[in-house]
């Protein structure tokens, strides 16, 4: 930012007054609405659910090894 030039700050600026104006809420209300919705969502999901990902035909049956 040492050596900007007038249409980098004006863009910069329009940036930030585009952030000011973009609606936010608290992550006191957000948190607990997004773990509800991830515990509503388990049932489907069949990474967490053993019996969706039996009738998955694209399951590996090995182990994955990191080297």
């Amino acid at each position: 930012m040492d050596e900007l030039d007038e249409t980098q700050l004006k863009d910069m600026v329009e940036s930030l007054k585009q952030q000011l104006d973009f609606p936010r809420e608290k992550t006191s209300v957000s948190i607990p609405e997004l773990v509800k919705w991830t515990e509503g969502k388990i049932p489907e999901d069949p990474f967490l659910n053993a019996e969706l990902l039996k009738v998955n035909p694209w399951v590996e049956t090995g182990k994955c090894v990191v080297i």
